[in-house]
């Protein structure tokens, strides 16, 4: 089959598979397996239109994917087979569980007594773009991002850009509470807005888009949660679905937005075309398996898809090597799918990634049955976890929320004190 052949016969799965997820209520909330399907039902479908020439500016051909499309088509049915798994299993065991939501007036509690986070995000978006600003002058905002990347930051300004980092980590676990609060009682639209905005500050700075995402997602996941499990008068469900519509809306066209003006004036391109972003992975990774076939590097085990943050990978340094002389390829990005490679090559990546998403899904089903704050908060993080990996390696950008929640269950006592009706949610 050829590369268009793949492509259809994914996106045929996955659109089945969703559907079959989306008439099962249990699993109307968002979890790993709906989140990857769509994903990769979106991604698939930008493939085909580049392929067919369809709403893009530029048609691409076969070679483009002539590898990666048969990677991705299997990859997914694994996935699919992995989530089946841990549904079957999960249902077996906690057949006759029932949701305890947490209480409406401890999660008032703990979001008054952390609302410094997003303010602190605010002020550290305000500085970064204030020294950004006075590095780069009057320019495009194409250049504005190009400095942002690349402009080192020294003394007060580095020890600012980690505390901007860490405090972005904190912020997405707010907004967590804050998505499980509104849940229950209805959104408070102007405070959203004004709390996401903070939050998304010091990603906004830099001129990024992936702020868009990676604030939005943490409060939806929770938010849909306690919405699913709670009942509220159906004035308020309406209004909330409505304000969650803009909301999206909103967020996507921005998403575009921002592409168009951080683009290259001397390439004509349209609007639809910034969402090819979520492809550039795809094509990576074809470049990938075209110049590395399996038997010509040593697996690595693991060591490129969990380990990337403290060891370095081999095989993703003679990759950046090949790309040395190409800086645009060098910053592409390049999704999930090379480092599953690098680890287990093509059908032992296969199956392994399978049994990720079985362990993956199985956790975060059964998370969403606990009423504990720190379960609450993996499974926030958890749930999500695979929407990036048409960009990246979603474990490694992760790791760093992940050593945070470890820091909170370890001094959760001293960190939640005096919080109303705490002790029986630690």
């Amino acid at each position: 089959m050829q590369s268009i052949d793949y492509c259809y016969w994914t996106v045929g799965v996955t659109t089945l598979y969703l559907f079959v997820l989306l008439i099962q209520k249990k699993y109307r909330i968002l979890l790993p397996s709906n989140t990857f399907t769509f994903i990769w039902l979106a991604t698939t479908l930008l493939m085909i239109f580049q392929l067919e020439g369809f709403l893009v500016s530029k048609k691409v051909d076969n070679s483009q994917y002539q590898f990666v499309s048969q990677f991705i088509f299997y990859l997914v049915l694994s996935s699919i087979v992995g989530f089946f798994t841990a549904h079957i299993i999960s249902l077996t065991k906690y057949k006759y569980y029932q949701v305890e939501l947490i209480n409406c007036t401890t999660i008032d509690g703990i979001l008054y007594k952390f609302k410094w986070i997003p303010y602190l995000c605010g002020i550290m978006g305000i500085i970064l773009f204030a020294f950004l600003y006075n590095v780069a002058g009057n320019v495009t905002f194409s250049e504005y991002r190009m400095l942002a990347l690349y402009t080192e930051r020294t003394g007060l300004m580095s020890i600012i850009q980690r505390v901007s980092g860490h405090a972005v980590i904190l912020s997405k676990l707010y907004l967590l509470i804050l998505g499980y609060k509104y849940g229950m009682s209805g959104i408070n639209i102007r405070k959203f807005i004004i709390f996401f905005i903070l939050c998304s500050s010091p990603n906004m700075a830099i001129g990024g888009r992936g702020w868009i995402i990676s604030s939005i997602m943490p409060f939806l996941t929770t938010f849909i949660l306690t919405r699913h499990y709670c009942s509220i008068p159906s004035g308020i469900r309406k209004k909330d679905n409505r304000n969650i519509i803009y909301i999206i809306i909103i967020l996507v066209s921005l998403f575009s937005i921002i592409g168009i003006l951080r683009s290259n004036p001397e390439y004509q391109t349209n609007g639809f075309d910034k969402y090819l972003y979520l492809t550039d992975g795809a094509k990576m990774t074809n470049m990938v398996l075209e110049q590395y076939p399996e038997w010509s590097f040593k697996l690595e085990y693991g060591k490129s898809l969990f380990l990337q943050p403290i060891l370095d990978s081999p095989m993703q340094e003679a990759f950046n090597e090949s790309l040395s002389d190409n800086i645009g390829l060098l910053v592409t990005v390049r999704s999930i799918m090379p480092n599953i490679y690098y680890d287990f090559g093509f059908k032992g990546g296969i199956i392994i990634w399978g049994v990720i998403c079985f362990i993956i899904e199985y956790i975060c089903n059964r998370l969403k049955y606990s009423k504990k704050i720190i379960p609450i908060l993996i499974y926030g993080v958890a749930s999500s976890i695979l929407l990036t990996t048409p960009i990246g390696n979603t474990f490694a950008t992760n790791t760093p929320v992940f050593e945070w929640i470890i820091l909170i269950y370890i001094f959760r006592k001293w960190i939640f004190d005096k919080i109303p009706n705490i002790k029986q949610y630690l």
